[in-house]
């Protein structure tokens, strides 16, 4: 299978811009506001995604870096939308950091290809809501479940969310 790997270095607001030029070459749907954004598939073709089941799913949080785990931990506090600015705020980290981090996501997915994106972004037309992640409410239950069980057996990291050592 051919692979493309892009990066994207710069300001937040260029790389935005980028980010809604591939979208939409994705197929990807890119909406005017955070209201009218809905969970959805950008649909390659002839890719049908699965549903993960809970055993599946264990294997991929397992090959996720911890920060990761902890961003999507949060977004599934939220998995109707959770818009990056308040995603910022409650990680205490940028933008950017958050988009490293979850990069572990899409490394992970590459010996899952046939399943369903754990989490979505839209990009929107105001700058408070320039990203909002989605999740479904299935995945957001499996995520919650396992983090929860990770802090149950003291298997969490004692660092913060931001700390260097990740």
């Amino acid at each position: 299978m051919a692979r493309i790997t892009i990066t994207i270095e710069g300001e937040s607001q260029e790389i935005e811009a980028i980010q809604s030029v591939l979208q939409r070459l994705a197929g990807a749907t890119v909406v005017a506001g955070a209201e009218e954004a809905v969970a959805g598939e950008a649909g390659w073709p002839g890719i049908e995604r699965q549903s993960w089941t809970f055993e599946e799913f264990q294997q991929f949080w397992s090959r996720l870096k911890e920060g990761a785990r902890q961003i999507l931990a949060e977004i599934a506090k939220r998995p109707e939308g959770y818009p990056m600015a308040e995603l910022e705020r409650a990680l205490g980290l940028p933008a950017r950091v958050i988009g490293g981090r979850l990069s572990s996501v899409g490394h992970a997915m590459r010996r899952f290809e046939h399943k369903e994106e754990p989490v979505e972004f839209r990009t929107g037309g105001d700058q408070e809501a320039r990203r909002v992640y989605f999740m479904k409410p299935d995945i957001a239950r499996m995520i919650r479940r396992l983090a929860e069980g990770e802090t149950a057996l003291g298997t969490e990291s004692n660092q913060a969310v931001g700390s260097p050592a990740e």
